[in-house]
């Protein structure tokens, strides 16, 4: 693994931030636009709809098959456009990757036009009333096919019911209601405000000359902008008054057991690290307590896993299981937790969860995408750090660190999808 220590950071002329990794460890170079904005019912659905409009055409690239051929020039560049929930935050996402010119057969000055490319998409889109249409449309059946997927269905539900009075328990598209409820001059509308007071993060990963890169973005992204700097706002709750128990029957051969637990911690606290080993040994790997008493020793699960959100302070239980082993199900899952907060974790427990950690880090270190998720989610909660520090980190976790997370959990709501009649 290649010693990535940092960042660089930058600041454009109209306040955009610009984080450069120089590096020539990856034979591609990786430009990302990440805009941040609170989750919020009034915009979610409007912002979310956003990127894809944006990527159906531009004034010099009309059509989705323009902006294709462009891509083509650009020796097969990829062109990505998404949303994503990070904590509280609904964030805008527009990546491309290109080839390292210097591995060209010519001088061609392929990160000029890669800026030049993404510039026309994000400061000149086609705002017609075709495309928010046929945008609009799509999002709202990707909203109502979210039943169709249970396992994402159940987890969805479980959050929205943990989290409703709060921004999170909002899905990352929006609603559908609300979708119906929107015309083309809202979305442009608001894509203007985004524009102008959204927090905007540039990042290139790549072997790149670094002044002409900054000076080429400075002066193609030379928008109005001003900065929100306190973007995340994310409401972190530590207890639990009552325990939730939710229902839901539909037809469905096998049950969907979620359970939802407040962790408190998150991605800048001191027990951020000693939380990824908790969730590793309780349920993220083969070898976690959850995986081997649930599934493997007693037969009560089709899978069952943990996962944690760390910007938000969650930490959720998803399995699947035949209906009539719900009790016995919930009840030795809750052992497993239990197991946790007495110190019940072997050394091998310890080690394999530390050791499976390490090579995630390693893995990520090693993609370009990973190195950029990595930074970002630490700029989000204001602990950004490189990869071989967050090793080290990991390393210094000890078995007590890991008592203390257990003894902070609570369980907050317990979700179960259940077969009809």
């Amino acid at each position: 693994m290649e010693n990535i220590n940092c960042f660089k950071h930058l600041k454009t002329d109209n306040d955009m931030e610009l984080y450069i990794c120089k590096t020539k460890k990856f034979k591609t170079n990786l430009l990302q636009i990440f805009i941040l904005n609170k989750l919020d019912r009034e915009t979610v659905s409007k912002n979310a709809l956003v990127p894809f409009i944006l990527y159906r055409g531009s004034e010099k690239y009309p059509d989705s098959k323009s902006f294709k051929i462009q891509l083509d020039y650009l020796y097969g560049a990829e062109l990505n456009v998404s949303v994503w929930k990070r904590g509280e935050l609904q964030i805008i996402n527009f990546s491309l990757e290109i080839v390292n010119e210097k591995y060209l057969p010519t001088d061609e000055k392929l990160n000029k036009k890669a800026i030049l490319l993404l510039k026309e998409l994000v400061l000149s889109p086609r705002f017609t009333e075709e495309y928010f249409q046929q945008e609009r449309d799509f999002i709202i059946k990707e909203i109502k096919s979210i039943k169709n997927d249970k396992y994402t269905y159940s987890l969805l539900r479980c959050y929205q019911e943990m989290c409703r009075n709060e921004p999170f328990g909002l899905h990352k598209l929006g609603h559908v209601e609300d979708h119906e409820r929107l015309n083309r001059e809202d979305v442009y509308e608001q894509y203007q405000r985004v524009l102008t007071e959204s927090r905007i993060l540039f990042f290139v990963i790549g072997d790149i000359d670094e002044d002409a890169l900054y000076d080429g973005i400075n002066n193609s992204f030379d928008f109005k902008h001003k900065q929100d700097r306190n973007i995340n706002q994310t409401y972190v709750k530590s207890n639990v008054a009552e325990i939730k128990e939710i229902e839901e029957k539909m037809n469905v051969n096998q049950g969907k057991l979620v359970m939802g637990f407040r962790t408190g911690i998150t991605r800048n606290s001191h027990l951020y690290y000693p939380l990824l080993m908790y969730n590793g040994i309780l349920g993220s790997f083969p070898h976690s307590k959850l995986f081997q008493s649930v599934r493997e020793k007693e037969s009560l699960a089709y899978y069952v896993s943990s996962n944690i959100e760390t910007t938000k302070g969650l930490l959720i239980i998803t399995s699947g299981i035949a209906v009539e082993n719900y009790e016995k199900t919930r009840k030795l899952i809750m052992e497993q937790v239990e197991k946790m907060k007495n110190g019940d974790i072997s050394d091998d427990e310890f080690n394999w969860t530390r050791a499976s950690l390490i090579s995630t880090f390693k893995t990520m270190a090693d993609s370009n995408r990973g190195l950029s998720s990595h930074y970002l989610l630490g700029l989000i909660n204001d602990q950004p750090e490189p990869v071989p520090e967050s090793i080290d980190r990991l390393n210094a976790v000890k078995k007590e660190d890991l008592v203390e997370v257990a003894n902070r959990i609570s369980l907050d709501t317990i979700y179960f999808l259940n077969k009809k009649g």
